[in-house]
């Protein structure tokens, strides 16, 4: 038994803890068990417990950890720094890595947004359209570098060539196509750094736009698959490009050429970015047919490889 007054005022019942402390009587005997918060006197013939009166701040201490998730064995390493005077250094570790998770908490549901969303993009995406377009006299640019490169150049490289058709003196009749030529080194897959041939044929007539001039050449015409996106390029060509092959499987037609898009507004036209179009401009065979499984190597050149 207890044998002093002065232990009478500083102990106190579990039944009363819990309610002081907010933990549960089955919390308290787990934390006992685990050393976190031991009763400071249990009765040898009872096994009641009792709680110093100090263990308050203790108790309190394990009951926002557990609201925050925190485990038994970062509870204890807490205990013991508020105990060593190391509490501040301590909870400042805690809260860099809770930054660190919340970041990752708050990129997660960005995708959970995407993921619950693509369903819904495909039911809305730009129906797939079949177009004659005629071939077109043009300037070409031709260059190989990296998906990166080739976006933060793109500008400067379609300024170029109108310059060139003012020096020629011809007249720039719309806006220029890009043609995605085979990579060198690695496919479609392969984020910014991809390496591809890229090839930007620039729309000019007037009198001097003929074959017979060396510096105009033909960009070929016929049947085309059309489709458009908007946004940024970065966020939309993956989905565009799957959902119109996904319509070039179904249709029972196949490719007869290389890619080929147009930026019908960019940044020359607007500041923001969701005002961004994108076209799609695929060559198609003219003719439907039912689809044959042996066919299907057409829709994948090197270049859309996974």
């Amino acid at each position: 038994m207890r044998d002093s007054a002065d232990a009478d005022l500083r102990l106190m019942p579990i039944g009363v803890f819990s309610r002081m402390s907010g933990l549960s009587h089955r919390a308290l005997r787990l934390y006992a068990d685990r050393g976190l918060l031991n009763p400071a006197y249990v009765d040898p013939d009872t096994g009641y417990r009792y709680y110093d009166v100090h263990a308050i701040r203790a108790a309190e201490m394990i009951r926002l950890l557990r609201t925050l998730g925190v485990s038994l064995g970062e509870m204890q390493h807490l205990i013991d720094a508020a105990a060593d005077d190391s509490l501040t250094e301590t909870v400042a570790l805690q809260r860099q890595r809770l930054t660190k998770e919340l970041t990752r908490i708050r990129a997660a549901f960005r995708l959970i947004g995407r993921v619950e969303g693509l369903n819904s993009m495909f039911r809305e995406a730009p129906s797939v359209a079949i177009a004659t377009l005629p071939a077109e006299a043009c300037l070409c640019w031709l260059g190989t570098m990296s998906r990166d490169e080739f976006h933060a150049r793109y500008i400067a490289l379609s300024e170029e060539l109108t310059a060139r058709a003012e020096h020629l003196e011809l007249t720039v009749t719309g806006r220029e196509v890009v043609v995605l030529g085979d990579p060198p080194r690695k496919g479609l897959s392969g984020g910014g750094e991809t390496v591809l041939n890229y090839e930007i044929y620039l729309p000019v007539g007037g009198p001097r736009a003929t074959r017979s001039r060396a510096d105009v050449v033909a960009l070929e015409g016929g049947q085309f698959a059309l489709s458009a996106f908007g946004g940024p390029y970065y966020e939309g060509y993956r989905f565009a490009f799957a959902r119109q092959l996904e319509w070039l499987a179904d249709s029972g037609r196949a490719l007869r050429g290389r890619l080929r898009m147009r930026f019908a507004c960019d940044e020359r036209d607007t500041d923001d970015t969701h005002g961004f179009l994108t076209e799609l401009i695929w060559p198609v065979t003219a003719v439907r047919r039912a689809p044959d499984v042996g066919e299907h190597a057409d829709l994948s050149r090197s270049w859309l490889d996974t």
